[in-house]
């Protein structure tokens, strides 16, 4: 499999590809040694799940506790392999963290800047719970992000032996 420097590098890749332009838009400073140092430093708490092809990081998560819920510090699809399949995968594994925990919802912060990041949110259901003039906080239910279509198509493919599973 891959090393724990592996995916880190190829996280911190893929974010500076995708985020890279929607924090600096929010006005916040983004450099790869800072962000790599800080998503390290979370990944020491953190359930990280990842999908990769031919030896590519093609989307990740992850998700630690906070509070009464699960906190979303990251999820990213390469746009190359946006689509409802890899969505799915990607929901399914991290929805099995949840299972570790009392908590029974999902928070994420996301920039007013990334519009295709506050359209995905708005798609599986999230409710906007705060916001201020940069970012908009988003919750829902995992029981309600379990019933999402992509999400119970992608668990029946787990079953099925199609993709991986938790």
């Amino acid at each position: 499999m891959y090393s724990s420097e592996d995916t880190l590098n190829a996280i911190v890749d893929l974010d500076i590809a995708l985020l890279k332009d929607h924090t600096e838009a929010a006005g916040d400073h983004f450099d790869r040694d800072s962000h790599r140092l800080a998503l390290k430093e979370r990944f020491e708490s953190a359930e990280i799940t990842t999908v990769w092809r031919d030896d590519r990081l093609i989307a990740y998560s992850f998700i630690w506790p906070k509070d009464d819920c699960w906190f979303v510090g990251g999820f990213a699809i390469h746009p190359k392999h946006r689509n409802a399949a890899i969505m799915g995968e990607l929901m399914v594994q991290l929805l099995a963290h949840t299972k570790a925990g009392p908590a029974r919802r999902v928070e994420s912060n996301v920039y007013k800047t990334n519009q295709l990041s506050m359209d995905f949110h708005r798609k599986l259901g999230f409710e906007i719970i705060r916001e201020n003039e940069k970012g908009v906080a988003f919750s829902q239910t995992i029981d309600v992000l379990k019933q999402h279509p992509i999400v119970r198509r992608a668990i029946k493919r787990v079953s099925r032996g199609e993709i991986n599973g938790p």
